[in-house]
């Protein structure tokens, strides 16, 4: 790895925890946020916010009501954050099975 591209790599990293940072604390004290309104506070795109919130892991629920803090779930929100979970799973599976699948054929192709 050339010089330059591991001062990128430093950087990017340093980055990606900052925003790390930045989301949790956009979701500390507050309830479900959107997508649309955390990347309006952050001024982030899209695919900025998923990567901060990719970072974070199972410290912060991503679902269908948005996004909050693990450690700020209620009862109340246990029903969005299970739904959440069984979303993450489901995925996943969905993208075994493709991974899977994908490697079936290219052997057949290739051999």
């Amino acid at each position: 790895m050339t010089m330059t591209a591991q001062l990128a790599l430093k950087w990017s990293q340093g980055t990606q925890e900052a925003d790390a940072d930045d989301l949790r604390g956009a979701l500390r004290g507050v309830d479900w946020q959107t997508r649309r309104q955390l990347c309006a506070s952050l001024g982030w795109t899209e695919r900025r916010l998923r990567e901060a919130a990719e970072l974070l892991g199972s410290e912060i629920v991503r679902g269908q009501s948005g996004f909050k803090l693990t450690a700020s779930i209620t009862r109340d929100d246990f029903s969005s954050a299970s739904q959440a979970s069984s979303a993450a799973i489901s995925q996943g599976k969905r993208m075994i099975r493709y991974g899977l699948a994908l490697r079936r054929r290219l052997h057949a192709v290739v051999g």
